[in-house]
């Protein structure tokens, strides 16, 4: 019995294929942020800034997971990640400031916030990641 490989069932690029990985990368996401918000950085700091930096840290280590599951190793690699990190720095900027605002103006629980912000920025990523970064075009898809 031939069973379909996983780039014929989920091909390359997709938004189901990049669900997975972010689902991954979301969770890791997820743990670095509990764990500041655990500590004494907390208080040092602010919600806002645990948020910032738990999303620098996955960063790095999303670019990574996209390169190899997501999308492809075609392109170079110090041309994917320079691409990458302009597309996370823009959308750490712009999901800390989503966060704030929806910490500031809503009263609903925190994890709410987050899986509403992560998801909004998780198709921005995978638009930006999908055509900018790695190039697909719709030949190739």
């Amino acid at each position: 019995m031939n069973r379909p490989k996983v780039a014929e069932v989920l091909p390359r690029g997709t938004l189901q294929r990049f669900g997975i990985a972010g689902g991954f990368n979301t969770f890791l996401f997820w743990v670095i942020w509990e764990i500041l918000r655990s500590t004494f950085l907390l208080d040092l700091l602010n919600e806002t800034a645990m948020w910032s930096i738990s999303w620098a840290i996955s960063s790095i280590f999303a670019h990574f997971v996209h390169r190899t599951f997501t999308f492809d190793g075609r392109k170079n690699v110090k041309n994917t990640i320079l691409g990458a990190l302009s597309v996370y720095a823009f959308g750490m900027a712009g999901s800390t400031l989503s966060y704030d605002a929806l910490i500031t103006l809503f009263d609903v629980p925190i994890r709410l916030i987050f899986l509403i912000n992560m998801l909004g920025w998780g198709l921005f990523t995978w638009a930006t990641m999908r055509w900018f970064v790695f190039g697909y075009t719709s030949e190739e898809e």
